[in-house]
């Protein structure tokens, strides 16, 4: 049974199920990520792992929970299990690794979640031609105002 109110607006509650669908499949998203990019990486998980240890002490900045100091290999293996509630990674824990693999996509989830999209190198030159073709034909109209001003 649910409750209504005066003000009750079905739109408004598909809106709030979405989002929060969002913001549940959030994290297990961005760890499935973080493991694919760890399973495709060069670098075994111990030395990406020995990698975010090195970010970490440089910045200053705790990746995890408690008095670690360092990310062992069996953290970083809980925080790529997708299914693990328990322990989720920080998201500073997560730029971490993305600094440490130099692979953007396990922020992708999060930006999606968020309605973002990354713009590529190619994407940006189309925006600027389009940028460019529009400010064009504005100073072709402009050109042709004056011009039968002229005559």
């Amino acid at each position: 049974m649910q409750q209504l109110t005066l003000f009750h607006d079905d739109n408004q509650e598909i809106e709030f199920q979405r989002l929060a669908a969002n913001l549940a499949s959030l994290m297990p998203m961005v760890r499935s990520s973080m493991n694919r990019v760890a399973e495709a990486h060069p670098l075994s998980r111990d030395l990406i792992a020995d990698r975010m240890t090195d970010i970490s002490r440089s910045s200053g900045v705790k990746l995890s929970r408690g008095n670690a100091k360092s990310v062992k290999t069996a953290t970083l293996n809980k925080w790529l299990a997708p299914e693990d509630r328990d322990h989720p990674p920080s998201l500073q824990a997560v730029i971490a690794f993305v600094m440490a693999t130099g692979d953007n996509s396990p922020l992708m989830p999060l930006l999606s979640a968020l309605g973002l999209e990354v713009m590529t190198d190619q994407d940006k030159k189309l925006r600027d031609y389009g940028q460019a073709v529009i400010e064009a034909k504005k100073s072709q109209k402009e050109k042709k105002k004056l011009e039968a001003g002229l005559i």
